[in-house]
């Protein structure tokens, strides 16, 4: 059922990416040959030499507004993570992993699947929208940012000597893409955000 709707998610978020068309109103980037190889730097959004650096960036073919169309219901009163979810933070953490490849590989229509598929995804797991939801569960995407009333801990005594848990602190799903148990966290992240999860949203 989960599959099915983050399926659902990224077709509608293609087809919204799909309306921007195909002009061209990029930044030019930087460029340089590294080893015969064609790299760019393309300002604030793509701030490392690289080759995906050369293509489209995110921000050139998806803006704020199919953002907000996208996610409207986002800072209802209903919704549990109000005012978290925006463009700008979206956009500026994509930043990171742009030069990297995300959204920025094999062309725009390669880079609006990717960014169209992280977002369905991301919907579908952050959405509080239900079939008799008011525009229907699709509208209700980042809705939640952390697990509410988590069932269980997620901690093991099974893992207690090789990925001990931080005494007080609470392992649970948090941000658009959770990692519930601890262990993955702890192989996840450093050691010392491991025992400070609490400061992860």
């Amino acid at each position: 059922m989960e599959a099915k709707w983050s399926v659902f998610f990224a077709v509608v978020i293609m087809l919204v990416l799909a309306v921007n068309g195909d002009d061209d109103d990029s930044v030019k980037p930087l460029v340089k040959k590294v080893k015969g190889k064609k790299v760019c730097m393309k300002g604030w959004e793509c701030k490392t030499w690289s080759v995906y650096c050369c293509n489209q960036t995110i921000s050139d073919y998806f803006q704020a507004y199919q953002f907000e169309n996208l996610f409207a219901k986002r800072n209802s009163p209903v919704a549990h993570a109000t005012g978290f979810w925006d463009y700008l933070s979206f956009i500026t953490a994509a930043a990171d992993y742009q030069p990297l490849g995300f959204g920025t590989t094999g062309g725009k229509l390669s880079g609006m699947k990717e960014v169209a598929a992280f977002l369905g995804h991301v919907g579908s797991k952050t959405s509080c929208g239900y079939g008799v939801a008011t525009g229907g569960p699709l509208a209700w995407g980042l809705c939640y940012n952390k697990e509410l009333s988590p069932s269980q801990s997620y901690c093991d005594d099974y893992f207690k000597l090789t990925y001990p848990c931080a005494p007080g602190a609470s392992y649970h799903g948090r941000g658009a893409l959770p990692l519930y148990w601890y262990v993955h966290c702890f192989i996840n992240f450093h050691v010392n955000q491991f025992h400070n999860l609490q400061q992860i949203p």
